[in-house]
């Protein structure tokens, strides 16, 4: 069970974020007339009803300072670039409906050459950059839960004889889900593991407790490598390994944020809602398998730090989480980790089951066995700065060719990307993109934009921008959800061979390749490899 009150977030104060400046309309500016549309173009705009009812969760990191954003707000405040040079007599062009003719500047190779560069200056950290009002809605304290109220049970009686200090986290992973259940307690702050149990979904840290201070992402106790090494959560519990540091104190206190909302207002809007729409894209591949991609749209990516000196900065950030289903079951999930991956059984990754007894308390399937049969809804964490998106809350290590870095996510401000949508469907042996029934007037104009959706990287006369072992601190803006491979014929986004995990955890950091300088500034910004199909 996932105890808000045991959260890594602070909460502010408001059960609502404020209203969005005003954007809605950019989302029914399309030229689409639902009503002349035949039976059969309806057929090909509809989405699933098992696309929703697997719809993933998102916690965002505690400590974020760059929130979902609307890329309808996002052009508000950009203008189109031929690489430095300003594309004049284009204004009417940036927009939702008509971004796509930026593809025919002369000289920009089809869009390929052309940047939407940042009115402000960055560094400023203006507020359309940080999109503090897209922050999802918090839950509302629930003082009135106690004891006595219904909480999924089990039989305690399974757990005993277990001793989860011994348990091998990956040759008995299953054994270990097996005799899970959920704590009968009432929310509460974290306490010293009394079970062996630990993680966000129990509400136990291992700090103190007799079994270990390590706590393991499966949600045990324990000394061993296997939970203090790759397979730590550094949330609940101490990591001593070098690729696991205890993780950063959150530098935002949200109480701080000044959101003011009227109280009636509050009840209206669903717990996990941001103002930032989230994409939904739908592919048939045929055969039975569809695949169902969830994009995230924020307006700034802040990169990582590399002995005390920050890399891979870029305006506009495009990340997804693909659930791919197979005769209307799901059956895998890919988390786009920068410019690469992973992928895993739909049996190994969170899920997460609202509580039926009505309180904002969400019950997780990796510390309840009893809710996995119906649990419905991946669970993916949002790195802090960049987004990246993991299975796991905790530190996610990679190496680079000048050093190691390390992902940092947690279970922050919960978002429901279902609350507030805008979902199309894909045709990838034409590529034509639809809008949905759902939203039939929404424009697709943006989706066809094949230039970049931030700056190009800075020059080096630019006083903001340095290069070190030929890695920039600013870089290329990434490419839009056309060019992730939509059309993809194994989950993962790479060509080549696609490995699916079947349990959380246990594999090394990657080694990423680097791109030295050239057009995309360095690594951490520019997407390589990438095409329409």
């Amino acid at each position: 069970m996932l105890f808000t009150s045991g959260w890594t977030w602070q909460k502010d104060g408001h059960d609502d974020p404020p209203r969005s400046p005003g954007f809605v309309p950019f989302w029914e500016s399309g030229d689409e007339d639902p009503d002349k549309w035949s039976q059969r173009e309806k057929v090909l705009r509809e989405i699933p009803d098992y696309v929703f009812a697997h719809a993933p969760y998102v916690h965002l990191f505690s400590g974020e300072a760059f929130w979902p954003s609307d890329i309808g707000e996002h052009l508000a405040h950009i203008s189109p670039h031929l690489n430095y040079t300003l594309i004049k007599g284009v204004e009417d062009d940036c927009n939702l409906t008509s971004l796509d003719r930026l593809n025919a500047i002369q000289d920009s190779k089809h869009g390929r050459f052309v940047y939407l560069q940042s009115d402000d200056n960055v560094e400023e950290h203006p507020s359309w950059l940080t999109s503090d009002h897209n922050i999802p809605s918090a839950p509302s304290s629930r003082s009135d839960v106690g004891p006595d109220d219904a909480w999924p049970g089990g039989d305690e009686s399974e757990l005993d004889g277990v001793r989860p200090d011994q348990q091998n986290v990956l040759l008995n992973h299953e054994e270990i889900l097996a005799i899970q259940d959920v704590h009968l307690a009432s929310p509460g702050d974290l306490i010293a593991s009394t079970s062996g149990r630990c993680g966000g979904n129990s509400g136990f840290t291992c700090e103190g407790s007799t079994f270990g201070n390590c706590c393991s992402i499966h949600g045990w106790c324990g000394k061993a490598d296997l939970y203090c090494d790759t397979y730590c959560d550094p949330l609940h519990g101490i990591c001593k390994n070098l690729l696991h540091p205890p993780p950063e104190t959150p530098k935002m206190d949200l109480r701080k944020r000044g959101h003011e909302a009227p109280a009636a207002q509050a009840r209206q809007i669903p717990f996990g809602k941001s103002n930032a729409p989230a994409i939904l894209v739908v592919v048939d591949k045929g055969n039975g398998t569809v695949d169902a991609f969830w994009f995230f749209f924020y307006s700034f990516n802040q990169g990582q730090k590399v002995l005390n000196i920050r890399f891979g900065n870029h305006v506009g950030d495009w990340e997804h989480t693909l659930v791919r289903f197979h005769d209307g079951k799901p059956e895998s999930v890919f988390f786009s980790e920068h410019d690469f991956g992973s992928a895993y059984t739909w049996e190994a990754v969170e899920k997460y089951l609202p509580n039926p007894d009505g309180s904002d308390t969400m019950l997780g399937t990796l510390s309840n066995a009893t809710i996995a049969s119906v649990a419905k809804r991946p669970v993916t964490y949002s790195a802090f700065g960049s987004h990246a998106m993991y299975p796991t809350p905790g530190l996610h290590p990679y190496i680079l060719p000048f050093g190691l870095l390390h992902d940092q996510t947690d279970r922050g401000p919960l978002w429901d990307p279902s609350l507030n949508l805008k979902s199309f469907t894909y045709d990838f042996h034409n590529r034509t993109i639809r809008s949905s029934t759902l939203n039939p007037r929404a424009p697709t104009g943006w989706f066809d934009y094949a230039g970049r959706w931030g700056d190009k990287y800075y020059p080096l006369s630019d006083p903001r921008q340095y290069r070190l072992a030929g890695q920039y601190h600013y870089v290329d803006g990434p490419t839009g959800p056309k060019f992730k491979r939509l059309g993809r014929e194994g989950i993962c986004q790479k060509k080549g061979v696609c490995r699916v995990r079947h349990w959380l955890g246990g594999h090394r950091p990657k080694r990423v390749r680097a791109v030295d300088g050239g057009e995309n500034g360095g690594l951490l910004g520019g997407e390589s490899g990438e095409d329409a199909t």
